[in-house]
């Protein structure tokens, strides 16, 4: 799997307009706002009094919890960047598909996918037990319905950044009156120094830490697990296209890892005046959310049959 995490070192200035500091302000409230995961919040009563369960349990939302701050710092960021470059209600959804989107992809590697490892394992080598079928059936209930509210997001994703793709080409395009270029310059300048210390660099820094460390632990709960053709190994023959399910998941974990490793911190290395890259970024963050696409369509076929396997049984099937 390729790498995806490049320190990134940025410069900035220390004037910025007022117009930039209210829509910047705006924007990264707005993506702030979003941060909060979208989990449940673990019911303390019911949970047990041992100290050390409590804390096992709860030590995945909270390092969501510290991840999804990060991306807020990164996502407002982003908004600021296109002040005045794109449509207001544009950014909102990219921010809002970019944060659920992740929230998804850390649920279906961190608890989802092992999860259902757990249970198949108890199962290898002998009958499985009613018990087991019914938690194995339960999971993967859970993965495809994590698979059908991420198909949403994408196309959400896909849509707001053809449009701030479209404006952004629409501005740059613009030829302003030989009486505007010093003024327009001086904007530039400003919101160039403005967006980019929106967030002084040692806070930026921690907030790209933290989603790289989640991003990590997507790829070692992946490769710790054992492959869909290994958990279903008996029903290969009636289920061809298990390795399906392999070759989706192992792409899906890619195409995230790219949007969040690579595509949003990049906007941070950029200048404005530097458009060409701008625009090759918000292609390339398009191209990814419908690689994603794809790779959804691929998991229905071998899903929809083990769930019907684990819910009528063999003997029915």
């Amino acid at each position: 799997m390729k790498a995806y995490f490049v320190l990134l070192v940025v410069e900035g200035g220390h004037v910025k307009s007022q117009k930039s500091e209210e829509v910047a302000a705006s924007g990264l409230k707005t993506a702030i706002s979003l941060s909060e995961p979208d989990a449940p919040v673990p019911d303390l009563q019911a949970a047990p009094t041992d100290h050390d369960v409590l804390s096992e349990q709860q030590a995945p939302d909270a390092a969501r919890m510290v991840a999804t701050g990060g991306l807020a710092i990164i996502l407002g960021q982003l908004v600021t960047y296109f002040t005045n470059r794109a449509q207001i209600d544009d950014l909102d959804v990219l921010s809002f598909s970019l944060h659920h989107l992740f929230c998804r992809v850390d649920f279906l590697y961190n608890q989802a996918l092992p999860a259902l490892a757990s249970w198949t394992a108890t199962a290898q080598g002998r009958a499985i037990q009613p018990e087991a079928r019914q938690h194995v059936w339960t999971q993967l209930q859970t993965i495809n319905r994590t698979l059908d509210r991420m198909e949403p997001l994408c196309h959400l994703l896909s849509d707001s950044t053809e449009c701030i793709l479209e404006s952004f080409d629409l501005t740059s395009e613009m030829i302003p009156l030989p009486q505007e270029d010093q003024a327009r310059e001086e904007e530039e300048a400003n919101n160039e120094k403005g967006w980019l210390q929106i967030t002084d660099p040692e806070r930026w820094e921690q907030a790209f830490s933290s989603v790289t460390q989640h991003l990590l632990s997507w790829q070692q709960h992946h490769a710790s697990l054992p492959a869909f053709i290994s958990q279903f190994a008996r029903l290969l023959p009636t289920i061809p296209s298990l390795p399906e399910l392999d070759d989706a998941f192992a792409n899906i974990l890619d195409n995230a890892g790219a949007i969040f490793g690579d595509i949003l911190p990049g906007f941070r290395a950029l200048l404005s005046s530097d458009e060409s890259m701008v625009a090759a970024l918000l292609y390339d963050l398009m191209q990814q959310s419908d690689q994603l696409l794809v790779k959804f369509e691929t998991t229905l076929e071998p899903m929809n049959a083990l769930i019907k396997y684990y819910a009528i049984g063999p003997e029915l099937s």
